[in-house]
C-alpha cells in the first residue's frame, strides 16, 4: 500500500476495533492500552494517559486526550485497511473498474465485501432539511419583506400584523386570530406578487415533515460518486452523529461544505447491492396456491400482518438504494493524501 495521510471526518471506532480484533486474533498491543477515566469521562479508546498526570489545566488535559484519541483512530484505521488489503478482501473501486468494462465491473460488485473509493460526495442531513423547510417561508418573508419595506401596502400589512399580535398577547381572542391569519395570507400574496418570492404551501410542509419523521427520522446520508463518467454508480451510507470526529455535522458543513469541492474517500462494508433482477425469495411465497379457507386462524392473521409490513416496505423503498447504487456501512470517511 502507498503511504498516505488522512484528515478524518467520520470513524466508527467500535466497528474498526471489532474488525481488527477478528483479523489479529485480539487487538494488537500498540492499540490495546489500559482504558482510563479522566476528568470523569471514559475515553473508551484504551490508550495510556499517565503522561497527562502533570500539572495541566482541565482544558489542556481534555485537548491532549482528544489528540491521543485521533492518533489512535488513524493507527487503527491504517492497520485494518492494510490487513484487509493484504488478504485481498478490501477492494479499491477506483482501480477495480480499470480491470474490464463498466458492465463487467457491475457484475463483480456483488462479490465484493469491504470496499474503498475516492470521489465527489454530498452530505444529506434530513434533520437540517426539515429545519430549513420549516423555516423557509419565514426566511423569505424576512428577506423579501425587508426589500419591499418602502412599499405602502407592505408597510400597512406589517402594521396590521403587529397590531393583531399585540391584541392576541392580551388574551386568546379567536376573532383576532382569524384576522391575523387573513392579514398574513394577504402579506404573503403581496410579496409573491411584488417580488421573486415563492412560498411553500404550509400543509405540504407539514405532510412532508410527517412522512420524513415516520420513515426517515434522524437520518444523515453520505453519498459518494467514485467515477466521473458513471455518476449513476453511487455509494450511499447512513452516518451516526456520534462517530463524526468533530462531534457535530454543522462543523463538517463549515469545514468541507454539504457538497465538498474536494474529493473524499469512504471505506466500509457493502450492506445492500441491488441487481436488475431481484432474485430474493419472497417470504409471502409460502401462501402461494393456498386458499384462505384452508389456512388456520393463526395463519390468516399472520398473512394479514405480513401483508401490512409489505406495504410499509413499499413506502420505505423511497429511501433505499436502487441499481446500480450500493449501500455501505461506513468505517471511515476522510480526505486522503498520497505521499510520494
Amino acid at each position: 500500500m502507498k503511504k498516505t495521510i488522512k484528515d478524518l471526518i467520520y470513524f466508527d471506532y467500535n466497528k474498526a476495533k471489532s474488525l481488527n480484533s477478528q483479523l489479529s486474533g485480539g487487538l494488537i498491543n500498540e492499540i490495546t492500552r489500559a482504558i482510563e477515566n479522566e476528568s470523569g469521562t471514559n475515553t473508551e479508546i484504551g490508550f495510556d494517559i499517565k503522561i497527562l498526570k502533570g500539572k495541566t489545566g482541565d482544558n489542556d488535559k481534555e485537548k491532549s486526550i482528544k489528540t491521543e484519541r485521533i492518533e489512535i483512530y488513524h493507527e487503527l484505521l491504517n492497520d485494518v485497511e492494510e490487513k484487509l488489503s493484504i488478504s485481498k478482501t478490501l477492494k479499491n473501486l477506483n482501480t477495480e473498474i480499470g480491470k474490464g468494462s463498466y458492465n463487467d465491473f457491475l457484475k463483480e460488485v456483488p462479490n465484493f465485501t469491504y470496499v474503498k473509493a475516492c470521489g465527489w460526495s454530498t452530505f444529506e442531513d434530513y434533520e437540517r432539511f426539515k429545519r430549513i423547510m420549516g423555516n423557509f417561508n419565514d426566511i423569505q418573508r424576512l428577506v423579501y419583506g425587508s426589500a419591499l419595506e418602502n412599499n405602502p401596502e407592505i408597510i400597512n400589512l406589517k402594521k396590521q400584523i403587529n397590531d393583531a399580535k399585540k391584541s392576541l398577547k392580551q388574551g386568546n381572542n379567536t376573532k383576532e386570530l382569524i384576522k391575523l391569519k387573513a392579514v398574513e395570507k394577504h402579506f404573503d400574496e403581496t410579496i409573491e406578487k411584488e417580488s421573486a418570492a415563492s412560498l411553500l404551501d404550509e400543509t405540504f410542509v407539514e405532510r412532508v415533515t410527517t412522512f420524513l419523521n415516520t420513515f426517515n427520522p434522524n437520518r444523515l446520508n453520505f453519498r459518494l460518486i467514485p467515477f466521473d463518467i458513471f455518476p449513476e454508480f453511487q455509494m450511499i451510507a447512513n452516518l451516526r452523529s456520534e462517530y463524526l470526529i468533530n462531534g457535530d455535522f454543522e462543523n463538517v458543513i463549515y469545514t468541507y461544505g454539504s457538497r465538498p469541492n474536494i474529493k473524499l474517500t469512504m471505506f466500509g462494508i457493502i450492506t445492500s447491492c441491488p441487481q436488475p433482477n431481484d432474485n430474493r425469495i419472497n417470504p409471502m411465497n409460502e401462501f402461494l396456491g393456498i386458499e384462505d379457507s384452508d389456512l388456520s386462524v393463526e395463519m390468516v392473521y399472520d398473512k394479514v400482518f405480513r401483508n401490512v409490513f409489505s406495504t410499509f416496505e413499499g413506502l420505505e423503498s423511497f429511501f433505499t438504494t436502487t441499481y446500480p447504487k450500493i449501500s455501505i456501512s461506513p468505517i471511515g470517511i476522510y480526505r486522503e493524501i498520497v505521499l510520494d
